[in-house]
Order: C-alpha cells, then sequence, then structure tokens
C-alpha cells in the first residue's frame, strides 16, 4: 500500500503540473496530454493521463497483469464519474470554487488509486477488465478527438475562474 499511495501523491502532483504545460508550450503534442482551455472536460485530462502512468509504474510490480490493469481500467472510468457527480453536484446547490475543485481533483484521485487498490487485492475487476479497457480507450480517444473539435455542450465550455 506504501508504494501505491507514493505513486498516487506522484501522480496527482503530475497532473498538477499538467494543468500548466499546454500554457508554457503550447502546440497539438501537448494539447493531447494537458488542458488547453478552463473547460470541465479538458481537466479530465489531468486524472486520466498521470494515472495511465501510475498504474504502469506500479504494473512493474505485480505477479497479475491482467488482474492490475483490470483494476486501473475500472478506476479510470470510476475517477472521473466520482468528479463529475461532486462537480456537479455542488455546482447544483450553487457552491463553487477554485479552490474546492483543487481539492476535489485531490480528493477523485485518491479515491482513484484507492478503488485500483482495492479491486486488486479483492481480484473484483478481472471479469470486466476487457470490457473496462474498451471503454477506457474510447474514453481516451474522446479526450484526444475533443480537444480538437468540442461539441457546443456545457462541459466543453470553459468555466469562468472566481
Amino acid at each position: 500500500m506504501n508504494m501505491w499511495f507514493l505513486v498516487a501523491l506522484v501522480a496527482s502532483l503530475a497532473g498538477t503540473a499538467l494543468h500548466f504545460l499546454y500554457d508554457v508550450l503550447p502546440s497539438p503534442l501537448t494539447a493531447l496530454i494537458a488542458p488547453v482551455n478552463e473547460s470541465v472536460w479538458e481537466h479530465l485530462k489531468l486524472l486520466f493521463w498521470p494515472t495511465v502512468v501510475g498504474a504502469a509504474v506500479l504494473a512493474g510490480r505485480r505477479r497479475n497483469k491482467q488482474r492490475h490493469w483490470s483494476s486501473f481500467f475500472v478506476a479510470l472510468l470510476g475517477a472521473p464519474a466520482f468528479l463529475l457527480l461532486c462537480f456537479y453536484g455542488l455546482k447544483a446547490f450553487g457552491i463553487e470554487s477554485v479552490a474546492l475543485d483543487i481539492i476535489l481533483y485531490y480528493i477523485s484521485m485518491a479515491f482513484g488509486f484507492t478503488l485500483a487498490f482495492f479491486l486488486y487485492k479483492k481480484s473484483r475487476a478481472e471479469h470486466y477488465g476487457g470490457f473496462a479497457l474498451m471503454l477506457v480507450i474510447l474514453y481516451g480517444a474522446c479526450l484526444i478527438l475533443f480537444t480538437f473539435a468540442a461539441p457546443d455542450l456545457p462541459i466543453f465550455r470553459e468555466m469562468s475562474m472566481n
């Protein structure tokens, strides 16, 4: 668990750094992994890419790679769902703040890594690994595609900074 915690912490901090990458190095390549604007959708990249890298780092230490990756595929879907539910739930009650957004990001990262850890330990995700992988590939492809061709929907619109 200590290694999982360390990797989750480093991945979370890497996601924080990714927030500023496109501003520092604006290019189509950095746009693939870093938010290009302040929309909720673009900020999901801060969960996705650091978690993928963190999962890859942890995979090297696991005997059962299928169970490991299956657990992280579910977490890659669960963490953004958790974040969106909390974000829009709070917004529905008129609660909005940049500080709260940052806290929600770290809680969502912790949720994702904790979910993956418990699914791995309990062998719960292996049966759904293939299906979860297909959804993760679709989700990742949408993160990339909608960077360059976002629909005109609220989740893709820039949020005002408080």
